[in-house]
């Protein structure tokens, strides 16, 4: 079920606005980044990850939305990394796990770069980068898609 009943063509489950490092967002946005490994994850349903590239960029770059999410341990993560492309080498995600047991791959169904990158200060005027992920209204989702999709908007 959605939560975004006003309309069709949202995704199912939640959004959030994901903080990721720019050479992370662009191998997604490129589309061969297929799964985000998160030492975090929140419980709710996630359908749609809206991409913040962080410093020096900060910029809202795109969405990606989700298929489903497996918690793993670090072998599982790497098996999902070598299949899906996770970007980084065995040593990198060794690193970013430590002291973790289990953490998770969000797998991606499917990317869409912005039309337009926009400051998010642009849209929340408080707006600060998230740590890794922060919750989405459907007001403010709808919001950044028209700002990042401004031609959709005129179709």
């Amino acid at each position: 079920m959605s939560l975004f009943p006003e309309s069709s063509e949202l995704p199912g489950g939640r959004a959030v606005l994901l903080s990721i490092k720019p050479r992370y967002a662009d191998l997604i946005l490129a589309g061969t980044k297929r799964v985000e490994l998160r030492r975090s994850w929140p419980s709710n349903d996630i359908g749609v990850m809206v991409l913040y590239s962080s410093s020096p960029v900060q910029r809202l770059v795109g969405v990606a939305y989700v298929d489903n999410v497996n918690e793993a341990d670090v072998t599982g993560l790497w098996q999902l990394a070598c299949a899906y492309g996770g970007g980084l080498t065995h040593d990198e995600l060794v690193e970013y796990f430590e002291g973790k047991r289990t953490a998770y791959g969000i797998m991606i169904k499917s990317i869409k770069a912005a039309e337009c990158v926009v400051d998010p200060k642009d849209l929340f005027p408080d707006f600060a980068p998230p740590q890794s992920f922060q919750y989405l209204t459907p007001d403010d989702f709808q919001r950044v898609m028209r700002a990042i999709f401004p031609e959709e908007r005129s179709a």
